[in-house]
């Protein structure tokens, strides 16, 4: 009878155990979703949180346009330059020199088609040619240090590996398989595929394969896709439980996604006047710090999150008080940050686009800081066939 009761108490005990680390999982899983309340989008004036640190010019010897994807380490700027233009620049922001990587073509040590970066635990740029299936590996001096290739990589999109044997990949081909376009963890060592995750059904996949460069993030390693609204967390080898970013009445109910697409396009077209949210692009993140835009009913809006905390700020206006010209008009694009490393962050500043609208009222209304006024200058002596800038901001608000 003893042994019966130490029994059920045991059971019971274990039960108990068990009902509360379920409860206390589901209680940080809830505690992981943020929510993004649209309909308080304010306007965003720099000042208040930003303070302009530096301008980054560059040569008129090359042509620096539509980054695709922009990364930071060591004082160095890595950029994707595209538009059929296809190659890497490295801007080492302190001297100022500059060197490019572009190999492109059909040769063993050339790339047919840049479709990602990233920079290793190493502090090396690998890039990834997702049409002839290589990872080439270079220095920060442009040097190629490596060449790999199998053709299981052909038509992946984008990838990064935190060990340098395990590799996040999503695109498409054999990643696709089945279940529709997914992420799979796929071993350098033995070529293989070694897990899946985030499947979809064929009924989806021709608008779920739509994405970004940016799709995986570093510090913290991190992975998203454009619509789907949960961010995946990743150790060396393996997917970890997600954010869940909440948009709450403008969430996009499950029951579109059922509908058949033909193309993104159209799934878009469906969507930009519904109300609902849609399209998460922009994707940057720096530790606890998110940023991203997302659009609804045809108009852009970007949000800053701290993960943390769960504190979010929309904007969907710009009070642009700190470089270019002290403008009020709606979030553009053209507005985004382009990369993020630790308490800075990065913004473009288009040249051309800034001339247009030179004048000097606005010159007298912009800020009066040295760095400001350099700036205001170069876009004032603005000729054809100069290049944008990027400017560096401290982050002091969020």
């Amino acid at each position: 009878m003893k042994l019966i009761s130490s029994i059920v108490l045991w059971s019971f005990l274990s039960l108990l155990v068990f009902s509360c680390a379920e409860s206390e999982k589901t209680e940080e899983l809830d505690s992981r979703s943020i929510k993004i309340n649209l309909d308080k989008a304010q306007t965003l004036k720099v000042s208040d949180h930003f303070k302009l640190k530096d301008v980054i010019y560059f040569s008129d010897s090359l042509v620096v346009d539509h980054l695709i994807k922009s990364s930071v380490v060591n004082d160095k700027l890595v950029l994707h330059c595209g538009w059929g233009l296809d190659y890497l620049l490295i801007k080492d922001m302190k001297t100022g020199a500059e060197v490019a990587i572009s190999a492109k073509g059909e040769g063993p040590n050339q790339y047919q088609k840049l479709s990602d970066f990233f920079i290793n635990h190493k502090g090396q740029i690998e890039l990834l040619d997702g049409q002839a299936g290589k990872i080439l590996t270079y220095n920060l001096k442009g040097e190629l240090l490596s060449v790999y290739q199998n053709e299981k990589l052909q038509n992946a999109g984008s990838f990064l590996s935190l060990n340098g044997e395990d590799y996040f990949i999503y695109g498409g081909n054999f990643y696709a398989g089945k279940s529709g376009y997914q992420m799979q963890i796929w071993n350098k060592n033995e070529g293989k595929v070694k897990s899946s995750y985030i499947p979809f059904d064929e009924q989806k996949a021709g608008f779920m394969l739509f994405m970004e460069p940016r799709n995986f993030s570093k510090n913290p390693a991190s992975f998203y896709q454009v619509y789907n609204q949960h961010v995946y967390e990743l150790s060396e080898d393996a997917v970890e439980d997600s954010l869940y970013l909440d948009f709450g009445q403008h969430n996009i109910p499950a029951e579109l996604f059922e509908n058949s697409y033909q193309d993104v396009r159209e799934f878009s077209q469906a969507m930009a006047k519904s109300g609902y949210a849609y399209g998460l692009g922009n994707f940057l993140l720096e530790e606890n710090l998110l940023f991203a835009s997302v659009r609804k009913n045809e108009q852009n809006f970007h949000f800053y999150t701290n993960t943390k905390t769960g504190e979010s700020t929309v904007f969907d206006k710009i009070s642009n008080d700190v470089f270019g010209l002290k403008t009020d008009e709606k979030i553009g694009y053209q507005y985004r940050p382009v990369a993020m490393d630790g308490d800075h962050i990065y913004f473009l500043v288009s040249m051309e686009a800034q001339n247009e609208h030179l004048d000097e009222e606005l010159m007298s209304n912009a800020s009066k800081s040295d760095l400001n006024q350099r700036l205001l200058s170069r876009i004032q002596n603005f000729e054809e066939g100069d290049n944008l800038a990027i400017v560096k901001c401290e982050i002091t608000g969020f």
